[in-house]
Formats: structure tokens, sequence, C-alpha cells
């Protein structure tokens, strides 16, 4: 592109002189013109003159008879002005202000201007509020109602678990009542005489029920009272009774052992264990939203600083053609400027409207009163720093953590040894009932109502009542026994597939967080080289239509192509903010992944003694680079007797009752 430059010089010149003047001077325009476009298609670092050929040598300046005349050497070359078609010259191009690349680094010119109030010359905001991601985290935890909902339900799980214990607590029975008894007699032998049977009773009876965890159920039971009857035959009358009982009940067959009786204990212990790590899972998930809602609202802001930076740098291009509208610069020109300038407004709109959207989102997941009850005009702003290392984790070793802590793995395997406790139970119901019952009591009887003395008669008179019976009972062919023992063995089948499901999900997933994490880190890497590139080639576009001017061809073009280098530099930077956030997203989406989001912000659930109060504490964050690793069991390799072990000495497998249903005989 060859555009012709011409000097005006103030005294008298000869003519050939000046010609000769005017055509050096296009030659060295061209020359530098074409420089620049070297310059922008290899985005090569720019010279601030470009030399002559050396067979074209610099032609002497002319001198003016002047006084005020400015005088250049050859070796300096004259500063250009650009001049419209007439000829007239104009005064120099004002040059833009630009963020240079010092180094090989970018310059992060919008971290600073992220951290101040942004929203309060759209006149949102009356006030702010800043945030750093440990302040989030302790306010979310205390007072976000999602985890405390969570944290209520595992504690309502803990209380199932007291509850089915204290089944097993002796209960206290007491009875007191009268009686009276006002019958016809059709046999003179009843009452010796009188036509009706009259008594009257009074009874205080007492004692104790206790079921043991091994099913034997005991009740000892006092009974005092009083007795009298119009009956000839009644002797001593009125009279004074005392009876002490004893009975025991023990299971020798079905329902019998530690592992039947307990087995809702054993079911809400199960059950508590799951509901914690559902409690883990949920806190994770409300965690990483609200992460995510700090992070994008950095992103964001970030963003709207850049977009303003590009309205500005576009509206001094607007002013230089506005204000050299009389010279050079013609409607086709504003008209593109104004134009661009329209649709980054647009722009600018969606950013801020997406900011206010954000902090509202921010505000709803932490919970707090005092964030949630602050008007929509106060600002939050996220302090935080993108610069984060990069976490090499080697896929194996996080395969081995994920499948270690992930909660939906623990869940799965507590799932799976409920289902081992319901093929246990069954097998027990398979068996016949037989019940061995004995029955014992002293007894003892004065007149006069003295049921006293006869309480203490009941233990030097005479000697104890006893009476010991076995009860069998077994239902014909014991189908509904027998379709409960398969129904549990079906159901442990599948708790055992959906265990190998959560296994082979959960490897997706890390291996997928891992090959996204690794591909933000390098993606944010190349786009700091194509930042560095978009904002050179900003830079040579920019000194390129300070050298040009005109309305329509090539300078129209130029400046359009200005005004496309610098959304493309804007683009770029917001892309690179983007990239930094998804980074940092991509670590914490790892984190999750592997189980491990808890441990590594410090974050433990903890029930402190016998209580059922749930509370998550912070404490310090783990180093998970210098943890072991171990080798995690594949469900395949585990055998029928250790999956169902859910605590130690709480299920407990007998070998002989492993064997498959179809090879037990199918007798009655």
């Amino acid at each position: 592109m060859l555009v012709c430059f011409t000097i005006v010089c103030c005294g008298t010149v000869a003519a050939e002189e000046t010609q000769t003047i005017s055509f050096s001077q296009f030659l060295e325009n061209a020359t530098r013109n074409l420089a620049d476009e070297a310059i922008r298609d290899d985005l090569q670092p720019e010279t601030q003159h470009v030399a002559l050929p050396p067979s074209q040598p610099v032609p002497p300046v002319a001198v003016s008879d002047s006084p005020d005349a400015s005088t250049s050497s050859p070796a300096d070359p004259m500063p250009l002005r650009s001049t419209d078609v007439s000829g007239r010259s104009a005064e120099p191009v004002r040059s833009l202000s630009l963020a240079s690349v010092p180094g090989d680094d970018v310059a992060h010119w919008w971290e600073d201007s992220a951290f101040e109030t942004l929203l309060t010359q759209q006149g949102f905001a009356a006030g702010q509020i800043a945030l750093d991601l440990p302040t989030v985290l302790t306010d979310t935890l205390e007072t976000s109602p999602r985890i405390s909902s969570v944290s209520r339900r595992t504690s309502i799980a803990y209380e199932k678990i007291i509850q089915q214990n204290a089944v097993f607590d002796p209960t206290l029975l007491l009875e007191g009542g009268y009686g009276r008894v006002n019958d016809p007699v059709g046999n003179t032998l009843t009452t010796g005489g009188p036509d009706r049977l009259i008594q009257n009773s009074v009874i205080a009876n007492g004692g104790f029920r206790k079921l043991t965890r091994r099913g034997t159920q005991i009740d000892l039971s006092q009974e005092l009272g009083t007795l009298d009857s119009n009956s000839l035959f009644f002797e001593p009358n009125p009279q004074g009774n005392s009876r002490l009982s004893l009975s025991i009940t023990q299971p020798l067959m079905a329902t019998s052992g530690e592992v039947y009786n307990t087995r809702l204990v054993t079911q809400a212990c199960i059950e508590s264990r799951v509901a914690w790590q559902e409690m883990r899972s949920e806190v994770e998930s409300h965690l990483v939203e609200t992460f995510q809602a700090f992070w994008r609202l950095y992103e964001r802001r970030c963003q709207l600083v850049q977009q303003r930076d590009l309205i500005r740098r576009g509206e001094m291009i607007a002013e230089i053609v506005h204000a050299r509208a009389d010279l050079d610069s013609g409607p086709l020109q504003r008209i593109k400027v104004q134009r661009r300038l329209t649709g980054d407004r647009d722009r600018l709109i969606e950013l801020e409207a997406e900011v206010r959207r954000l902090q509202v989102q921010l505000r709803t997941l932490v919970g707090s009163p005092a964030m949630t009850g602050l008007s929509q005009s106060v600002e939050l702003i996220p302090l935080a720093n993108p610069d984060l290392p990069s976490d090499d984790i080697a896929l194996h070793d996080a395969i081995v953590r994920g499948l270690e802590n992930r909660p939906d793995i623990q869940a799965a395997t507590e799932e799976l040894a409920s289902a081992g406790l319901s093929i246990r139970i069954t097998r027990n119901e398979l068996k016949p009932q037989l019940d061995a019952v004995f029955d014992a009591y002293l007894a003892g009887l004065r007149g006069d109502n003295r049921f006293f003395q006869a309480f203490g008669d009941q233990f030097s008179a005479g000697g104890p009542g006893l009476s010991a019976t076995l009860q069998y009972s077994m239902p014909y062919g014991r189908r509904a026994a027998r379709s409960r023992v398969r129904e549990a063995q079906y159901l442990y089948q599948q708790r055992s597939e959906e265990l190998r499901v959560r296994l082979l999900q959960a490897r997706r997933e890390i291996e997928s967080a891992l090959i996204q994490s690794e591909a933000s880190f390098r993606l944010r890497q190349s786009k700091e080289q194509t930042l560095r590139a978009a904002v050179r080639e900003e830079e040579i576009a920019t000194k390129r239509w300070e050298l040009l001017a005109g309305d329509g061809g090539p300078a129209t073009l130029v400046l359009e192509d200005l005004l496309e280098t610098q959304k493309r530099r804007t683009e770029s930077e917001q892309l690179y903010v983007t990239c930094q956030v998804a980074s940092i997203l991509s670590l914490i989406e790892l984190q999750k992944a592997m189980g491990t989001l808890l441990m590594t912000e410090g974050i433990e659930p903890v029930r402190s003694g016998r209580s059922s109060v749930i509370e998550l504490q912070q404490t310090a964050p783990m180093n998970w680079t210098h943890q072991p690793t171990q080798r995690l069991i594949d469900p395949s390799e585990i055998s029928l007797d250790e999956s169902l072990i859910g605590n130690a000495g709480m299920i407990e497998i007998d070998a002989e009752n492993t064997s498959p249903l179809e090879s037990q005989p199918q007798g009655n």
C-alpha cells in the first residue's frame, strides 16, 4: 500500500529541488508503510525508524529563509503529518494509550480495577462488601439453610439408632385395680347357699419386662391383693394374697441369635452411615455451586472492566475522527465507529446485568441473613487470585483417592452390607420356630387382708411352682420364607451391580475431571499467547491508522481493521480470564470427583460424643501430595462373608449357611 505525503516548507525553493524532496519523501513513506505491513503480518517487534535501502540516499532538506522555520539534519527524519487530499497539513495524529506487554508476561491490568466499585456510575451501587473465599466458605457452612437441612437429616438418622436400641431397655410394668363379681349361682357348691356369688378384689401388680439381644424375653412381676366373698366355702375370708411370677421365653431356632434380634439396630446404623455419605455429597455439591458463583462473579467483573476499556479506546478513536471531520475524516468512518461503539455498549449492559445476577446467586448460596437482607444496590466484590499453580496428580493416584473417599461409593458399599444383612435375616426365618418357655412362681396367703404377711410367706412357707414347655411351629412348605430368601439374594445381586456401576461412574468422572483440569491449564497458557498476539496486533493496527487518513479507500479499511483488532484484543482478554477461572473450577471439580473436596478445604463433619448433632468444623487443609495410596478391593474380589460386615461383630456370617438356596432340602 503506497501513500504519498508532501511537505510544505516556507521560503523560496527552486521548483526542481521541491520536486526532488517530494519524490524522496514519497519513497520514504512508502517504505515505512511496507515495513508496517510486514510487521503486522509477522507480528514481530516493531522498530522505531525504518531505514531506506542503501541504493536510495536520503535527500537534503530544504532550508527556509524564514527565521522561524525549523531545520532538520539529514540523519533525523522529518516528523510526518497527515495531509488531506488538497495537500493541507494537519495536526499530528493523537496516539492511543495501549497496555504494553513487558517481557513474556501478560499485563493483567484489569485485576486491580476488578477489586474496585464498578456499578456506582450506573446508579446501582449504594455500598460495597469485599469478600474473600475463606470468608464465603465460613459463612456458607454456618448459615446456609441447605447445609443445615442435610445435617439435620443425618441427625434424624442417628436418632433412629437410639430408637432401635431402646427396644432392649427394660420396661417397668405397674397395674392396680378394683374388681367386683356379682353372678347368679347355678350350683350350690359354688356359694354353699346364697343364690348369687359376690366377690370384691383389690389388686396391685408391678414388674419388669426385658428383651435381650439374643431374643430372650423375660417377665418378672409381683402381685399383691385382697379378696372377700359371700361364699361359705371361702376361707379365710377376707384374704390377703401375694404372688411372685417369672416367665422366660427363649427362641431356639428361628428368630434366635444376636444378628436377627439386633437387625433393626444394624439397619439403622447402616442407614445413618448412608445418610452421612449423602450429607458429604450434598455439602460438596453446595460448596461447588458457591465456589462457581464466586469465581464467575470475579470473571464477569474482570470482563466488565475489559469491556469498559474497549469502549474507552473506541471513544478515543471516535473523538479523533470527529475532530478531523473538517480535514480528512468522512461520514463513513464516523458511522463505522459509532456502530461499533453501540454494539460494545450493548455487551456492557449484558455484563452489568450478569454481575448483578451473580451477586444475587452468591448471596442466596451463602444464605447469611446479613447478606440476604442487603439491598440489591450493595455491590459484592470478590477478592480472588486466579493465578494458581497447576496440581499435577497422577491418574492412578486420583482414581485410588476417589474410590477410597467418594461418598457415593461409600454409600453404595453400605447399601450392599444392608442387602447382605437381609440374606442373614431371611435365612434365619427359614428355620422352624422352636421356643423354650419356662415359668416359675412363689405364692403366699393370709387372712384379714394381711397381704404384707402373705408377701413374706411366699419366700418362707411352701416352695416354688414350676413349668417348662417347648413350642414348635413351621408352615407347610415354607414357601413364604423361601421366597424372602430369594428376594434377599436378588437384592444383594442388584446392590452389587449398583456398586459396580458407581465404581465405573467414579472412574469415568475422575478421568474426565483430570483430563479437563489438564486441558484447562494448557488452554490458559494458549490463551495467554493469544492475548500477547492480540495486544501486539492492536498496537500495530493503531500505528498504521495514525499514519493514514481520508474517507473511503484503504484508510477506511485500516480504520475498520483497527476496530476489529481492538475487539479481538478485548475478546482475547475476556477469554483469558475465562480460562483462568475455568482452570480453578476444573480443580474444584476434580477434588469433588475424588471425594476429597471437604478434606482439601479443611472441612470435617463431626458428631460430638453420643449426641446426634452434626457440626461442620474447619481444620487445616490437608496436603494430599504426601498421602499414601492404598489398593482398592474390587467388588468381584469381595467374598460374601466380607461384604456383609458393616461393623466389627455386628453381622456374623455362618459358613454353613452361605451355600446356595437351591442346595438346601426342600422338605418341611
